[in-house]
């Protein structure tokens, strides 16, 4: 029988996908990255599915970047192919319907913190690291990366951390800005990560998926405040929406559609 490499399991309305490489520190490679594009397929399609929790086994990685076995050898049209195979997954993961925590429990390298960098909540335990180490190997990030951690950290500390390509520990990556939390002891982290993604599931999906669009639009321009409004309306005129003005003035907790 063959061994997942993306564990996946539903505890009530949080579908908890874990990278499940040990050996390899979750490394990705082909399969791991089909895995992760059904689940999210899966996911984006059950309406009964409220929250993503994704981390990584072994208590070593989250996920330890691109397996280069399967990229030695690659001519640019080869590596050019599988490269935004890669991005198209990470963006569907940025994209994703319903909110994602990563619950990063050791290192977050490579292709592994460029997935961690697309899902819109990012914990971390004290033992993380994060990086981007591409530069160190002669290469260049590719799913996302030169992109996203720019979005995140501002222009300087993005360009320090993508051309040095040394890591940084978990209390670094909360002073920049990276983590939506101060970093935790990992038992500490794993409840966490699962009270929050348990908290986000039972909200409305719909509406959640409403401010995920509305916070990927273009930062202070004029084009995302219209989207913003767009969506807020959409929000307020829904069913869930009107639900959740009726509990607040009734003082009950609203009753969302599932």
């Amino acid at each position: 029988m063959t061994t997942p490499v993306l564990a996946a399991r539903t505890e009530g309305r949080v579908r908890h996908l874990t990278f499940d490489r040990p050996d390899a520190l979750n490394a990705l490679n082909g399969d791991v990255l089909a895995a992760l594009e059904s689940e999210l397929a899966a996911v984006a399609a059950d309406q009964e599915i409220g929250a993503v929790l994704l981390d990584g086994a072994g208590g070593r990685a989250f996920c330890a970047g691109a397996d280069l076995n399967e990229l030695a050898g690659l001519d640019a049209a080869a590596a050019h192919d599988l490269i935004r195979r890669g991005q198209r997954i990470v963006t569907a993961l940025e994209e994703l319907p319903v909110p994602v925590v990563a619950a990063v429990d050791g290192y977050a390298l490579g292709g592994g913190f460029e997935i961690a960098l697309a899902c819109p909540v990012l914990l971390a335990s004290d033992r993380s690291r994060f990086g981007l180490p591409e530069s160190r190997l002669g290469l260049v990030p590719g799913y996302g990366g030169t992109q996203r951690l720019r979005r995140s950290v501002g222009h300087a500390a993005a360009l320090t951390l993508l051309l040095t390509g040394r890591p940084v520990d978990a209390d670094r990556a909360w002073a920049l800005g990276l983590l939506s939390a101060p970093p935790e002891s990992p038992p500490d982290l794993a409840r966490t990560a699962g009270e929050l993604a348990a908290d986000l599931a039972a909200l409305s999906r719909p509406n959640l998926g409403l401010i995920l669009q509305a916070a990927r639009s273009p930062v202070d321009t004029s084009e995302g405040l219209r989207q913003e409004a767009a969506l807020c309306a959409l929000a307020i005129s829904s069913r869930d929406g009107q639900e959740g003005i009726r509990a607040f003035r009734e003082k009950r907790a609203p009753r969302f559609d599932r």
